[in-house]
């Protein structure tokens, strides 16, 4: 009697056991075929809890999990769901928009394709048909983390996390340490990461579920190895992140640090303070050499009317022998007659050499000491061209039409350029000479400290579709930000003339206040793009050698017909101090 009880026990617990595992049985009908349907059932947790779908319980068809669309995206999402009968399409919008077409694997997220693992379909359930997608792509096309539990059939969702708004991005120093701060409106999760190239490290921070919606915010450092700091929204989808990268060239110790409450993170330098010791004088010929003794990596220069030639030298204080924080050194020299010095600011040291009237200049580091060497200017000498072939080494730029490398087209043309140029009797410097990387601010600085008297950095286009074609060319706006430069009228110049020489779409001129080359310099400087290295027209002339001669040509005709009419006096130039120099440029060391 027992040993029976015991078997009839053990058969209705087998029974129930089958039962739920194979509770939903039914004949449906997929894409208008009866279908018997019997399949263990499938459960959905959302954050821990039960998701009843009602009549439409998930389905597992061809080994695909099918989840209704209407249900989950009202009921769960409180998205707004149109059904069109016309094209048979379904669209759920909320923050986003979704649509689907019956019989498509193809669905459009924000107008953008994404592939699906299965064709959206009807399936009719009793009287009713209903739409079924792929559970994992609704979910995470909504910020959902989902994972699939095969043991226990049953689909686990994770809430969304909330979203993370990026309300600034600064920069400060402070007693050695340069450091970059992120804040948001809610806490931030972040991971990070290095990529090293020769001369050419960047440090990167992904901040996970965030938006930031100022576009690309770039800030120039300049600061021992420190080149400068981006963000930029790195992806919208499946989840939003945005991305902050620092860009140095040799490896500088740091760390990253968040608040208490996780909304503000910041990555701090260790760069540490460089000493002023000395200042002394020299005349070599007919130079004038200024000797600063420091163990300084980085320094501004710039020209203030014509008798001052000032050096900045960034994250330094002043140690000299007689503990002075300012002074001055009379000189005799071939124009120098004073030096002048003061700790300029907290961080800054800044010299001054006062001339009798217009000289030429150049500042260089050697062996721990910063050099200025000045010579009067020659009536007749010729203007310095600086030229910038943009891109270069482990950065190629744009790819075009047949992996036609940007930075290779550009240094063809700057060459060309560099020829005519010193065949005309120019004086001429290039950002580089060969397919090596150069930072952005190290081209400006160069141009700066070398004090030439244009600066002309060479480009292609490039854009998402084929289409765009043509030339244009950028300069910083006249007067923004208080530049007194004229550099509209010098992008005019060069652009009538390079239009003279070549066939290609006239795009006119653009103004850019923040491309890095255009205000960091404080010459004349513009940005000239070629064409579109993506359009399969353009891209053929690019590479055509007499493409780029008479590109170099146009280029070079308007160079002559510029400073034609300096000389002339029926245009002006000057230099800007505004844009590069931070500082308080009134004051006076």
């Amino acid at each position: 009697m027992k040993k029976i009880a015991l078997f009839v026990a053990m058969v209705v617990a087998i029974l129930a056991s089958y039962s739920m595992a194979f509770a939903y049985k039914n004949t449906i009908l997929v894409d208008g075929k009866p279908f018997y349907y019997n399949v263990p059932d499938i459960t959905i947790k959302v954050a821990g809890q039960n998701f009843d779908t009602g009549k439409t319980p998930p389905l597992i068809l061809k080994d695909s999990t099918l989840i209704p669309v209407r249900v989950i995206s009202e009921k769960g999402f409180g998205a707004k769901v149109e059904w069109d009968d016309k094209t048979k399409s379904v669209t759920i919008t909320k923050d986003k928009t979704v649509r689907l077409t019956i019989g498509s694997d193809v669905a459009l997220v924000d107008g953008k394709e994404v592939k699906l693992v299965a064709p959206a379909r009807i399936i009719g359930i009793g009287n009713e048909g209903y739409t079924y997608i792929p559970f994992r792509f609704l979910f995470e096309t909504f910020g959902y983390k989902v994972e699939w539990d095969q043991k226990n059939y049953q689909i686990n969702a994770a809430s969304p996390p909330k979203i993370a708004n990026i309300t600034s991005f600064t920069t400060s120093y402070n007693n050695g340490v340069f450091s970059v701060n992120i804040t948001a409106d809610s806490p931030i999760k972040y991971s990070q990461g290095v990529i090293e190239d020769p001369g050419n490290i960047r440090i990167y921070v992904d901040i996970e579920n965030a938006i930031w919606d100022k576009g690309r915010i770039d800030i120039p450092i300049n600061k021992k190895s420190l080149v400068n700091a981006v963000i930029a929204q790195n992806q919208t989808q499946p989840v939003p992140k945005v991305r902050a990268v620092i860009y140095l060239t040799d490896v500088v110790p740091y760390n990253i640090t968040k608040s208490q409450d996780s909304t503000n993170l910041t990555i701090s330098f260790d760069i540490g303070t460089s000493y002023v010791t000395g200042i002394s004088f020299a005349k070599e010929g007919d130079y004038d050499k200024v000797i600063i003794n420091c163990d300084a990596e980085q320094f501004n220069t710039q020209k203030v009317g014509d008798n001052k030639i000032v050096v900045d030298i960034s994250d330094a204080i002043l140690k000299m022998p007689d503990g002075s924080k300012a002074g001055q050194i009379p000189v005799q020299g071939n124009v120098i007659t004073a030096i002048r010095y003061s700790q300029y600011n907290n961080d800054t040291v800044r010299v001054v050499a006062d001339t009798t009237g217009k000289a030429d200049y150049s500042v260089r580091i050697l062996d721990k000491n910063i050099i200025m060497l000045v010579l009067k200017s020659q009536p007749n000498e010729m203007p310095l061209i600086y030229i910038d072939p943009g891109h270069g080494g482990s950065d190629p730029g744009a790819i075009g039409v047949g992996g036609l490398r940007e930075s290779d087209v550009v240094l063809g043309i700057a060459l060309k350029l560099n020829s005519l140029l010193t065949k005309g009797g120019f004086r001429t410097t290039m950002s580089r000479d060969s397919d090596v990387f150069i930072d952005l601010v190290t081209r400006s600085q160069e141009a700066n400290n070398a004090g030439a008297d244009v600066f002309i950095s060479i480009h292609t286009n490039a854009f998402g579709t084929p289409t765009p074609k043509g030339t244009e060319i950028w300069y910083y706006p006249n007067g923004y930000k208080g530049d007194t430069r004229d550099n509209k009228t010098f992008a005019q110049i060069i652009h009538d003339n390079l239009m003279k020489e070549i066939n290609t779409v006239d795009r006119g001129l653009k103004e850019g206040p923040n491309l890095s080359v255009l205000n960091k310099t404080k010459m004349p400087a513009i940005l000239i793009e070629t064409a579109f290295i993506t359009n399969p027209d353009d891209a053929a002339l690019l590479q055509d050698d007499a493409f780029q001669w008479k590109v170099a040509q146009g280029i070079y005709n308007g160079i002559v017909e510029y400073f034609k009419k300096l000389k002339e006096g029926s245009i002006s130039a000057t230099v800007s101090n505004s844009v590069y120099d931070t500082n308080n440029t009134n004051s006076n060391p």
